[in-house]
């Protein structure tokens, strides 16, 4: 259903808290009965939200809570247990909204909720630039609060959001080196939330799962192991191809594991390039939902990636997985690059982080190019044996000796 949005959003309050001594933001939680979140992010952004949400439940267990999310992740957010209803949106800058759901009714019930300015507290729960509208869809909902992070908390959203606190009724000023989960307990704790829970649960769809049995027993059969990769990032963030698909071909063959590929529709014509370059039999799970494809996720053996959604979801599924980063371990801790900032958030001893040593010039504090650049400096030779020692702990059944 299409709602018109107002051309500019309503000035408020605007109230500056800064975070250093605990500052508190003016939401009295325990009062909320109906708390709108808005999270217009991406797979890995939703991932790390989920102990945010988890608390937040725990906090207003009498409030009915809706989030707000982007179309390509709604299939993953649907199934999310801290909250009672999930709507879509595609990120529009000017002009009307149309929002997406479950179905017909579930929708129209919350048009009926968003254009009656039933909330009580509207959330934008995102640290770092806004760059795809939550405050419009926050501050379009009349909620009687709009409470988020202050365009002062990075040098970029300085810029890029600038003059948006106004529109808030208060804002959190944060600008603390932490990682991103921790940023959004802090926010948490400032609207009067406790935190009790610093883990992650993703929650799947029972449908998802069974779809993800399915495509193991038809797909890959045998004793149901396999090796997920997933070689797709954007920019900076993306090892060459052909290296990708070397390291996979050698584990692959030394822990005598099929070789599944996993990534988004939009991946089919790279997917088929990759396969191609392995040299040895993968299957393509190129194209499924995107439930599903963190169903399958789940069910993988180990998966190897870059910094991006399929890592994410690998880690709150206790998949282990080894995560190559673009950002160097000489690079500065608050890069927008950093593992500091965006490492996947689950069980340390199945997550491994690679990183090349230095950057690469010109790039000082970290990758700063558009394309893959530091991170050209890991080949085969140096990611294979440091990514099989790590999966060997996972895999009894490994061969002896490491793959050349």
């Amino acid at each position: 259903m299409t709602v018109a949005l107002p051309a500019a959003p309503t000035a408020r309050r605007g109230l500056v808290v800064p975070a250093e001594g605990g500052g508190r933001l003016p939401v009295d939680l325990a009062a909320c009965r109906r708390i709108l979140v808005v999270r217009l992010d991406f797979i890995g952004d939703w991932v790390l939200m989920l102990p945010f949400l988890a608390n937040l439940r725990a906090s207003a267990p009498g409030a009915e809570i809706t989030a707000v999310v982007l179309t390509r992740v709604y299939d993953l957010a649907r199934a999310c247990r801290f909250v009672d209803r999930v709507v879509a949106v595609d990120p529009v800058e000017a002009g009307p909204v149309a929002f997406f759901g479950r179905d017909e009714a579930d929708v129209a019930d919350f048009v009926a909720d968003y254009t009656g300015g039933v909330f009580d507290l509207a959330l934008v729960p995102r640290w770092d630039t806004d760059f795809n509208g939550a405050l419009r869809i926050a501050n379009g909902s009349g909620a009687r609060q709009v409470i988020g992070f202050s365009e002062g908390c990075t040098p970029q959203r300085a810029v890029e959001n600038r003059g948006d606190d106004r529109f808030y009724d208060a804002v959190l000023l944060d600008r603390g080196n932490a990682h991103e989960v921790e940023h959004k307990l802090g926010f948490l704790e400032a609207i009067g939330g406790r935190v009790s829970e610093r883990g992650l649960r993703l929650d799947l769809d029972a449908a998802d799962r069974a779809a993800a049995d399915r495509f193991v027993t038809d797909g890959i059969g045998g004793d149901g192991r396999f090796l997920a990769v997933a070689p797709f990032a954007i920019g900076r963030k993306g090892l060459p191809p052909d290296v990708t698909a070397d390291v996979t071909a050698r584990l692959a063959r030394e822990f005598d594991l099929p070789v599944v590929v996993i990534g988004s529709p939009v991946h089919g014509e790279e997917a088929a390039r990759f396969a191609a370059m392995l040299r040895r039999p993968a299957v393509s799970a190129i194209g499924l939902p995107l439930g599903v494809s963190a169903a399958l996720i789940g069910r993988a053996t180990a998966l190897v990636g870059m910094d991006s959604g399929p890592a994410h979801i690998a880690a709150a599924l206790g998949t282990p997985v080894s995560v190559v980063f673009a950002h160097p371990e000489s690079g500065a801790a608050d890069h927008v690059g950093s593992p500091e900032r965006f490492r996947p958030w689950g069980d340390p001893a199945r997550i491994q982080i690679v990183q090349p040593a230095t950057p690469r010039a010109p790039c000082v504090e970290g990758c700063e190019a558009d394309a893959p650049h530091c991170i050209t400096q890991l080949d085969a030779d140096c990611l294979t044996p440091r990514i099989a020692g790590f999966l060997a702990r996972f895999v009894p059944e490994a061969v002896e000796g490491v793959a050349t």
